[in-house]
């Protein structure tokens, strides 16, 4: 990682964003020359919570603020501790003339320990009533040798949830902190890192392999308890779960058979969503899988570390508290805290739905009406045309994908490799007899290409099968063949957006049609050849033209010189015919 990032600058970049967060959310409101974030009001008859730590982390701890959860939120620098004279001003604006009092939320660190304690006492000596709970859910640590603690991670987003909902309606300041630490003892939470993340202005904190994973690692760049082979999303989950469990470590999470959980999947920064998806599907298969019940299910950016690649694992045992279940469902206007869509007609409990039954696909072999047709040995010729097109299509995968990647994403001869492996699959049991049918049959094939030419030869064939629907019986009429083409580059057209000129295979396959039609029907095997030719040098031509269609429109110009790959691959079927 190169440490690139889209600031301002390395010194403005808290005090920036955090503006940000309030031009976003207006009902948040910003203390005057202090990183410190409140609600736009206050009410000053309920405990008011106020939490916070090293920037770096967003949306924690200021996108929990609102109804429901936080009242306040202190930021630091990136990755530091906020100082005191700003925590004790979060106080102030919360808890002064607050006889419901307040409680500070603090994630276990030694400098939000020290800051934030001083800042209670100072609070203390102005009058002010407040209390403060220090959350650590860590599970990566594996003795209880004496160390700074385990450390506080995103499991804490289950905290101000809880507490934040009690506060909401009214619950003693006694009861929330008891409530907070009732939480934290029957949580956990462990994490891993594929790549290491960077201060603003400065290079990555630590280096990863390419083929290893940070495990027991936590949110300050700080590389984590050890190391793993780089292994699938299933073996990675699985590694996390079972040092979560694991009966010889000291800061284990103890689940039982039946165990009901809440959990939250916590994307680290640099995560995508594809990933984040298909580790939340692994976390609850294997959970569910060790007879646990995964009642509750969070997921996305709540506590990251920059842009760092990794997740962190929280799980909240809720088996023997089940009102926590009710609290975590209770409304909040905090803008960070996850919405899970709850199912309508079976309640908030979450479950693994079955996918919706639909209609049996059509399939190739489905289609029953006939139209003309070809005698056996026209029908013998297409059979082996196809085969012939579908052989020469899978040997220029190489070629057509080198084609594809100056100006596209380097697959559009793999996609038509696939398309030709479908159709030679499929060729014994396709209609060669009557056109209408193979041309609708070989559109339902091209579907399983993929990618955008699937959808293109799709829309070819689907249009060319126009061509045959008015004739119900006798043999082939050839122009047939040629308002078939017409009829599937005009479908083409509609859809796809692309005219001839705009360097896509419809510039090889456009300058055969005009040299089929002006022949007049007369499909000899020179007019063949002649159309051929043309669709050879349109596709040729595509080299100097100017992309106004498809992934290569949106490459520059100089980089877009060479034939279109898809030009290419069609005038070399076209030539088979």
């Amino acid at each position: 990682m190169s440490g690139k990032k889209l600031i301002n600058s390395a010194d403005n970049a808290v005090d920036e964003a955090l503006d940000g967060l309030t031009y976003i959310h207006p009902g948040l409101r910003r203390l005057q020359g202090h990183r410190v974030i409140v609600r736009e009001q206050i009410d000053k008859q309920k405990v008011a919570l106020l939490s916070g730590g090293g920037s770096g982390h967003e949306p924690f701890c200021a996108g929990y603020i609102g109804e429901g959860m936080l009242t306040a939120g202190v930021a630091g620098s990136v990755f530091a501790s906020p100082p005191t004279s700003s925590i004790l001003e979060g106080i102030r604006a919360i808890a002064k003339d607050n006889k419901a009092g307040a409680l500070i939320i603090v994630i276990n660190y030694t400098g939000d320990r020290i800051n934030f304690g001083l800042a209670l006492e100072k609070a203390r000596h102005e009058g002010i009533k407040v209390e403060m709970f220090v959350c650590g859910e860590d599970c990566a640590l594996t003795t209880a040798d004496k160390t700074a603690g385990r450390r506080g991670l995103c499991g804490t987003m289950f905290v101000f949830k809880i507490v934040g909902a009690m506060a909401e309606r009214g619950e003693s300041l006694e009861t929330i902190q008891q409530t907070a630490k009732a939480i934290a003892s029957n949580m956990g939470t462990m994490g891993l890192a594929l790549g290491p993340c960077s201060l603003p202005g400065h290079g990555p904190l630590f280096q990863v392999a390419d083929d290893v994973i940070e495990i027991g690692l936590g949110v300050h760049g700080e590389a984590g308890v050890g190391q793993v082979p780089l292994c699938s999303a299933h073996d990675a989950v699985k590694k996390l779960l079972d040092h979560m469990t694991s009966a010889s470590s000291a800061t284990r999470l103890e689940l039982t058979a039946g165990e009901e959980l809440a959990v939250i999947l916590n994307n680290l920064g640099g995560t995508s969503k594809l990933e984040e998806l298909i580790l939340a599907r692994e976390i609850v298969t294997q959970l569910e899988g060790r007879g646990y019940k995964v009642k509750r299910f969070y997921s996305g950016h709540m506590m990251t570390s920059l842009e760092m690649s990794g997740i962190l694992i929280s799980i909240l045992k809720v088996t023997k508290n089940g009102e926590w279940l009710e609290l975590l469902d209770a409304p909040s206007s905090a803008p960070a805290w996850p919405s899970p869509l709850h199912s309508v007609l079976h309640g908030p409990d979450r479950f693994n739905p079955q996918p919706v039954p639909v209609a049996p696909t059509q399939k190739e072999s489905d289609f029953t009406f006939e139209g003309v047709s070809l005698s056996p040995e026209g029908a013998q010729k297409v059979t082996s045309i196809l085969s012939e097109a579908s052989k020469a299509l899978i040997d220029m995968e190489k070629k057509l994908n080198q084609l594809d990647s100056g100006c596209g994403d380097g697959d559009c001869g793999s996609t038509h490799a696939q398309g030709a492996r479908v159709l030679g699959e499929a060729l014994a049991t396709l209609d060669t007899v009557h056109p209408r049918v193979l041309l609708t049959q070989l559109g339902v094939l091209a579907e399983k290409m993929g990618g955008s030419s699937g959808g293109v030869y799709s829309l070819l064939f689907t249009g060319a099968a126009k061509a045959f629907m008015d004739h119900v019986s006798g043999d082939v009429d050839r122009e047939a063949w040629v308002r078939a083409l017409r009829f599937g580059l005009e479908t083409v057209i509609k859809y796809g957006g692309a005219e001839p000129g705009d360097r896509t295979m419809i510039d090889a396959l456009h300058p055969a049609l005009l040299v089929l039609e002006q022949a007049g029907g007369t499909l000899t095997a020179d007019v063949l050849k002649e159309a051929g030719s043309a669709a050879s040098a349109g596709a040729e031509a595509t080299a100097t033209m100017q992309a106004r269609a498809g992934r290569a429109s949106y490459v520059s110009k100089d980089k877009v010189n060479q034939a279109d790959p898809g030009a290419i691959a069609a005038a070399t079927w076209f030539n088979i015919i």
